[in-house]
């Protein structure tokens, strides 16, 4: 009988689970569970090594930092607020987003009716390929 309790349980919890999954919670509380460990660690280095200073990773260029900004903005456009928010706290970004007109100034982006419909990310990935087509068809051009 303990063992039909056991597989009982099991089942339990295998439901539970599927429905935090189907739910969207599991992949949240997952989420919030590896930024708080992350921030426990960090609080814990600082704790055991008075002269910890956090400088683990070399300081950010300002081209990782607008990756970082572009990727945040990304996630977020697409619904994963959570891994945007581990993201941001893992790499230590400031908690206020650049606004989109800035980071179509800074990528060379013009933001139109069209454009405004995508995250930054996809309209980038979209007129490099768009270029790279035109090169191949000119190359193309060229040889026939």
């Amino acid at each position: 009988m303990s063992e039909n309790k056991a597989v009982s349980e099991k089942e339990l919890l295998d439901a539970i689970k599927n429905l935090l999954r189907k739910g969207g919670h599991l992949n949240k509380f997952q989420a919030e569970m590896r930024a708080k460990v992350t921030e426990i660690l960090q609080n814990r280095q600082v704790a055991l090594n008075p002269n910890y200073k956090n400088t683990g990773a070399p300081k950010l260029s300002d081209e990782v930092l607008l990756i970082n900004e572009l990727i945040r903005e990304y996630l977020e456009w697409n619904g994963y607020l959570y891994t945007a928010s581990v993201m941001s706290s893992e790499a230590g970004m400031s908690p206020v987003k650049r606004p989109r007109r800035e980071l179509c100034a800074e990528v060379g982006v013009k933001d139109d009716e069209k454009s405004s419909t995508l995250p930054l990310l996809s309209n980038i990935i979209a007129a490099y390929t768009e270029r790279i087509k035109r090169k191949i068809n000119r190359m193309k051009k060229v040889t026939q």
